[in-house]
């Protein structure tokens, strides 16, 4: 067995276990940071997940794959609930008037603590029937010899995608910067689960990398607030002309988030290719 195929299955044994640690957390317990670290565990599960495609062509890939799809569908409206709540925490002695707001996104945390809790039960029973998908690799048609060119194959493409994305941000359409977080995600979470094979992946780009992403993600969490206000204003129009001076903010705090993104997009070629270890 290479060191490549080592890896590779090392990594995916080590997500796999993370993924199930924080599935059941969740479980006890939906909290901010639980619904977070199940988030993150969840896609870098399905990045190592893409890496075992490369080189096994299982059917049940393709499974676990839509499997992870559903768990993270489960938690994003609720996560966003979470941030605001969070961002508004933050500015209320800034902004007193958004003591209704507050009200009506903690009414909304708790319907959707709910609905999760009741997918999460429905997740657990279809997870049952599921082992460490580290077992896809000996069902693969692809050579050991062939495995190493895969996966960096694999990555390339992943990389790719990111720059093409990157390559077509536009202030004026902002989800073009969402679209490149998403790409850029998949591509650094694959890099992670490599690392140890990577010579130019050192924790210092990993950390750069973090902060390239969160710099993105930022844009995207003001972006879908602005829209939920806009929603919470339509039904009620206390929230229109209540929280008015809060709504200028954050729309001001979004325009400087997206010419800092533009700005510093093109650090993204910084950080692949690498050599190989």
């Amino acid at each position: 067995m290479n060191d490549w195929e080592t890896t590779l299955k090392g990594s995916v044994k080590e997500r796999w276990k993370q993924y199930r640690r924080a599935f059941k957390r969740c479980q006890r317990e939906i909290t901010e940071k639980h619904v977070h670290s199940s988030r993150i565990e969840t896609r870098r599960l399905l990045s190592v997940i893409k890496l075992l495609s490369a080189v096994a062509g299982s059917s049940r890939v393709r499974k676990i794959r839509r499997l992870l799809k559903r768990h993270l569908k489960a938690f994003d409206p609720l996560h966003d609930t979470q941030v605001q709540r969070q961002l508004l925490d933050q500015v209320r002695q800034q902004f007193p008037e958004t003591k209704r707001l507050r009200r009506m996104l903690a009414k909304r945390d708790l319907r959707l603590r709910k609905r999760a809790t009741r997918r999460l039960r429905k997740l657990a029973k279809v997870l049952r029937v599921f082992s460490c998908p580290v077992s896809f690799l000996s069902e693969g048609a692809v050579d050991l010899p062939l495995r190493r060119t895969c996966l960096l194959h694999a990555v390339d493409e992943a990389f790719a995608r990111a720059v093409r994305c990157q390559q077509e941000m536009d202030a004026k359409a902002v989800e073009t910067i969402h679209r490149t977080r998403v790409a850029f995600k998949k591509f650094r979470y694959m890099v992670e689960a490599l690392q140890p094979l990577l010579a130019g992946i050192t924790a210092e780009r990993l950390a750069a990398m973090r902060d390239y992403q969160a710099m993105m993600g930022e844009v995207r969490d003001t972006e879908v607030f602005l829209t939920r206000l806009d929603r919470f204003a339509r039904r009620d129009e206390s929230v229109a002309t209540g929280p008015g001076r809060f709504r200028d903010w954050l729309v001001q705090r979004h325009i400087l988030q997206v010419a800092h993104c533009l700005k510093h997009a093109s650090r993204l070629q910084e950080f692949w290719p690498c050599s190989p270890g």
